[in-house]
Order: structure tokens, then sequence, then C-alpha cells
């Protein structure tokens, strides 16, 4: 009976005895380091188009990424939230993979849909500075494992883009008698990389005197080319004189750009 005890008492000697080494040799064993985000620098933020038929407008973004970590960071496709005056988009942070304790430059294109972002694109165009932030949850390959990092705030500063708005080319195309109206041709061409409408009035002089009027509306795309044709009923006889076309017009995209386009042509009526 009293062998029994024994063995018993040893039994439990042996069993905690297990279950103290194994305490022990897991705090010996390293833990798993989380990775911690990169540190973010906004080298680049321009414009690169404004489309009111398409709907949206553009910009280019260059980053430079800084692992703080002491292994390598192999950054997986992130997509993040970026937020621009106010408004959040999606933007997406290419692959990138960050040796320890170095940095790497990152290029990717944030979309602004006009509908949303027309008070921040506003902003960008009339020379303000506007807030953007990115935000968001980073998403890293360790070994077999793909592990997240954040919810974190990557960047957060003030930006600015250098436009300067310059006037469309506009020619005279044709202008001639058709029956007791006018026919007329202007070709304009857009010289800056934001799209607009060119509307207002257009009038039609000879020898100084009124003789025909009629609204413009022609859709010009960045940097695109577009012809608009009119036909101007006659208010009197076109008599005698130099010909010029008084063009009194605004581009313009509702809630984002209004500028004025002033322009007079010169034009033999045939």
């Amino acid at each position: 009976m009293g062998k029994l005890n024994w063995e018993a008492t040893m039994k439990r000697y042996a069993r905690w005895l297990l279950l103290g080494l194994a305490l022990l040799l897991s705090a010996c064993v390293p833990q798993a380091v989380r990775p911690q985000a990169p540190q973010v620098e906004l080298l680049q933020f321009s414009l690169v188009s404004i489309d009111p038929f398409s709907g949206r407008g553009e910009f280019d973004v260059r980053l430079r990424l800084t692992n703080t970590n002491s292994f390598t960071l192999p950054l997986l496709d992130s997509t993040l939230t970026a937020e621009l005056g106010g408004s959040q988009f999606r933007l997406t942070l290419p692959a990138l993979e960050i040796p320890a304790g170095a940095s790497r430059e990152a290029q990717t294109r944030l979309v602004v849909p006009l509908v949303e972002g027309t008070r921040a694109l506003a902003s960008l165009v009339g020379g303000q500075s506007t807030r953007f932030r990115l935000l968001g949850e980073l998403r890293v390959q360790l070994g077999p494992a793909v592990v997240p990092i954040g919810p974190v705030t990557l960047l957060d500063r003030e930006v600015r883009i250098q436009f300067t708005f310059r006037l469309p080319t506009i020619r005279l195309v044709e202008i001639r008698l058709d029956g007791l109206a006018v026919r007329l041709v202007l070709e304009v061409e857009n010289p800056n990389p934001i799209g607009f409408t060119l509307e207002g009035p257009l009038r039609l002089l000879v020898g100084g005197r009124s003789v025909a009027e009629s609204a413009f509306n022609l859709g010009l795309g960045p940097n695109g080319r577009n012809r608009g044709e009119l036909r101007l009923g006659l208010s009197g006889l076109p008599g005698l004189g130099g010909v010029s076309v008084d063009l009194g017009l605004t581009a313009r995209i509702p809630g984002i750009l209004d500028r004025p386009v002033v322009q007079v042509l010169q034009g033999v009526l045939r």
C-alpha cells in the first residue's frame, strides 16, 4: 500500500515538473514581433487631369516609405482611405519590399469622383492648401501568414497643386451667308489639364453693328480640341464693313471652375 502511495506521489511530482519545464521553455522562446507601420513621406502630389465629362479628377501621388523594423517588410497591395479636403476616397498602395532600416518609393494614382470631390477639387484648382490624409490597414507577408498593420494614420499634411488657367485658343474657321442666316464655325483648343464647358453669348457684328446673336456652348476635354457650329438668324441686313465675332464666354465646371473667356475674332463674310 505504501509503495502505491509513493508511486502516485512521484507521478504527481513528475507532472508538475513537466508543466514547470514547459512554462520555462516557452518563456525562453522569442515571441512573434508585430511589425510596425513604415514612416510615410509625401514626395509628390500633382494634378494629372480633371475631366467633367468622365466625371473624375486624377492626381499622381509619390511616397517614400521607411522601414523602422529590424527585419525586411514585404508589403502587399493595400487599399487605403485617402481623405482629401474632408472627403474620403480609395487609394491602392502597390506591393513593395523594404529592407530593414531602408526606404523605398511608391507611385500611385488618386482618382476623385467629381460629385463627391467637388469641394476638394474647387479648393485645389483655386490655389488653396487642402488637407490630405492616408488612413487604413497595411498588409504584410510574414512567412506563410498575412499580417495586418493598423488601422493607422500614415500621412497627414497640407497639399497644393500648380495650376494656372490658360485661355483657350479660339479660331474662326468659317463665316458665310446661308440665305437669311449666317453659318459660323469655331474651332477651340484647350491647353489646360482641366476640361470644361465653354458657354455664353456670342454676337456677330458687321461694321461695328450687331446683326446676329446666339448662345454658344461647347464641351472641351483636358488638353482637348473641338468644333462648334452655329446658324445665326440675321436681325437686319449685314451691310458693309469689317466682320467680327464678339465672345463673352465662361469656362465652367459647376462648383469647381468659373473663368471668363472674352475674345473678339475678325473674319470675312462670304
